[in-house]
């Protein structure tokens, strides 16, 4: 990792919490005309300012209309700086490790601009100097090019010497950018609809139209070509009761002069209404009725998309099993082996009900790995049965729940156990653990077993590994925790077990929770399940390494998933079961069809997406493919902070900043092309994982049964 790239993590990571790399200092009480130092033209072409390199670096003094504005800092179109803004002058501090700085190549973007007049909110952001080394750029000289800046004569315009505020989303660079000019005709047919222009590395979002065809122009920093262009939208509204159809009308765009006509056979639509449905291809429109994007010069356009490796294993696939598992387990070992936990079931042919929940070790070529049991599966269900000594006990009764791996590539396992006594079905959990060769461990529990006690309850919802191989069961309201040879962990909560802190809300009763580990043990606990009378979709409650409650998290504790962030139409049914720790401490949760980023500290993260979430569209034609919707399968973040999320049969890529990645298939949600992928069944695709060098695996069937599915990105 490169100075560079660690410092833009840092600035990431802290913008929104304590110290950060675009550091607050005191307030400013004095004007910009009482500033000392010399100011430059900004943008002399060729000119560079130097500077030590203990010098401070980068100073920008900025205000906010609200508070509320996040501003993001470029330098040769490399986010350098990530920041919330005040509501009083302030200096934020970048520190970089350029020992020279080209001001023409230096560029103040307003990410979050929101008018909501009917709740009293307009954000703004005005920049005042910046200084870089001992020299002072004026953010109101002439030649400062600006794109969100609205003056009373001409509106939201780009062009030079329109001041330092920013009114909408867009950019304020020091010097005329020497790249293309991209110019877009659009409308929309209703008013209120929402455009984002993408334009190689540029994006401008939420562009509001009106019913007039308008020109919005932009000056880019690098030569342009018409196949890296895409017009999105993502507001579709039909709502023929009240009058209301929102679509899309994009006439053509223009670069440096040139135009390319929307309607010309290699522009391919996504989201055009045709013959009763929303479909996607080379259909000659100008028109977009449904969520959707439009690709210029779409034949020359190239993306990445994941398809199966078929180097690796016959048709991408390695087969363990010909039979097609209900309960299924992925983890990646530190050596990039897939453990696979899976449950056999079947009747014999004298009609006995036969059941096996099976756990083996397979190398990143999809072999079975000799060392782990001479190569062969071991059947969990027969420990199990002589842990318990219960004669009563049969294969039905045992259902595998969850499969880790810990820092010494051993695997634990839990199970649940279900008793019936005539009246009640009581639960019990297990939690077995196999050393890396496949033997029950004897230094854990008992020969290898233990049996998960959570104050009583009997019942677990999950299970984690912290780093220091401690083990943690939970139900909805109690966390346990076990050292590593399986003994109570009595330093945690009040005798090894914590009472899950819960919000005192109406109508609100607890579901089932998972909980989550952080680099520090900390725990984060994905809590709850609400009633219809309720407006939450659920809680991040975060829980010290003792047990006790990170008060500094969130509001003492407890970050609320709302609803109704999502959409109007949302239903109350919106579930977030899914959870990822990125490398820069966020959390973000997935639901049916939306995700949600929270910083370190518990706050929705403005940044990310539209306000702080991205809905997904529950179902879209890409590819020639229809799509759904799937919170069970791959939920991951890639080397590069890039989301990976699950459809029934295609896989969506976001952007670190939460949108949908242009150059990730033709509209960033690809579909597993029958084509590439032989007979593999796409619904089945389950239990997706990374291993060290970003390479995924999930757990698949086809025509010949269950495995591992190895995917190439090409």
């Amino acid at each position: 990792m490169n100075l560079r790239t660690l410092i833009h993590r840092l600035s990431r990571r802290k913008s929104f919490g304590s110290a950060a790399t675009a550091s607050r200092s005191s307030d400013i009480n004095w004007s910009i005309d009482e500033l000392e130092p010399r100011l430059l033209l900004a943008g002399d072409a060729g000119q560079e300012v130097s500077f030590a390199w203990d010098s401070p670096g980068i100073q920008v003094q900025a205000i906010g209309d609200t508070g509320q504005e996040v501003v993001e800092v470029l330098y040769n179109d490399e986010t350098i700086s990530q920041f919330r803004v005040t509501d009083e002058w302030a200096t934020y501090q970048i520190d970089v490790d350029y020992t020279s700085i080209d001001p023409s190549l230096l560029r103040m973007v307003f990410l979050n601009d929101l008018y909501d007049p009917a709740q009293g909110i307009d954000r703004n952001v005005q920049f005042g100097s910046v200084t870089i080394g001992d020299q002072v750029l004026d953010s109101n000289a002439p030649n400062v090019f600006t794109t969100g800046t609205w003056l009373p004569e001409d509106g939201i315009t780009p062009g030079l010497g329109r001041g330092s505020v920013l009114n909408a989303n867009g950019y304020l660079q020091y010097g005329t950018p020497t790249g293309s000019e991209l110019t877009v005709y659009a409308r929309g047919d209703h008013g209120g609809e929402y455009m984002n222009v993408l334009a190689g590395t540029f994006r401008a979002d939420r562009i509001t139209l009106s019913t007039e065809m308008t020109a919005y122009t932009y000056y880019l920093n690098a030569e342009l070509d018409p196949s890296s262009v895409r017009i999105e939208f993502y507001n579709d509204i039909y709502l023929p009761d009240l009058g209301i159809d929102y679509n899309l009308v994009v006439d053509r765009i223009e670069i440096d002069g040139v135009a390319y006509q929307t309607e010309d056979p290699s522009t391919f639509a996504q989201g055009v209404y045709r013959d009763g449905s929303l479909t996607s291809g080379y259909y000659q429109t100008e028109r977009l009725e449904g969520r959707g994007h439009f690709q210029y010069d779409a034949d020359n356009f190239t993306s990445e998309r994941y398809t199966l490796d078929d180097s690796i294993a016959d048709d991408g696939i390695s087969i363990i099993s010909s039979s097609s598992p209900f309960d299924v387990e992925h983890e990646i070992t530190s050596t990039d082996q897939s453990a696979v936990g899976w449950t056999d079931s079947f009747w014999s042919e004298s009609g006995d009900y036969e059941k096996f929940i099976l756990v083996q070790l397979f190398d990143e070529n999809g072999s079975a790995v000799q060392s782990f049991n001479n190569g062969e599966s071991v059947d969990l269900i027969q420990a199990t049965q002589q842990f318990i000594n219960d004669n009563s006990l049969g294969p039905a009764n045992v259902s595998l729940q969850d499969l880790e791996v810990d820092s010494q590539d051993r695997l634990l396992v839990r199970l649940q156990v279900a008793n019936y006594d005539g009246f009640f079905t009581n639960y019990s959990t297990l939690l077995i653990r196999l050393t890396s060769d496949g033997r029950l461990d004897s230094s854990f529990g008992e020969e290898g077993i233990i049996r998960a006690s959570l104050n009583g309850f009997r019942s677990a919802s999950s299970m984690a590994v912290d780093s220091q191989d401690r083990i943690l069961v939970n139900n909805a309201t109690t966390i346990t925790r076990y050292n590593a040879d399986g003994s109570t962990d009595v330093s945690f909560g009040t005798n090894g077990t914590s009472s899950i802190p819960l919000p005192h809300e109406p109508d609100y009763y607890s579901g089932q929770s998972q909980i989550f580990t952080r680099p520090d043990d900390s725990i984060i606990v994905l809590w709850g399940q609400p009633s219809n009378a309720n407006a939450s979709a659920g809680w991040l409650i975060q829980l010290n390494e003792d047990g006790s409650t990170g008060t500094w998290f969130g509001d003492e504790g407890f970050a609320r998933i709302p609803y109704q962030q999502f959409t109007l139409y949302s239903s109350y049914s919106e579930r977030f079961e899914r959870l990822v720790l990125d490398e820069d401490g966020q959390i973000t949760v997935l639901g049916t069809q939306s995700l949600i980023r929270f910083t370190e500290s518990g706050q929705i993260d403005s940044s990310f997406g539209d306000g702080g979430r991205i809905i997904l569209p529950s179902s879209i034609v890409t590819d020639g493919a229809l799509l759904f919707d799937n919170t069970f399968g791959t939920f991951d973040v890639d080397g590069l902070g890039r989301y990976l999320v699950p459809y029934y049969n295609g896989i969506a890529r976001l952007t670190p900043d939460g949108q949908l990645d242009p150059s990730f298939s033709s509209d960033g949600i690809a579909g597993y092309n029958a084509n590439e992928v032989g007979s593999l069944q796409p619904y089945s695709v389950k239990e997706g994982r990374l291993d060290s060098v970003g390479q995924l695996r999930t757990l698949s069937q086809n025509d010949n049964g269950f495995g591992i599915a190895f995917w190439q990105l090409v």
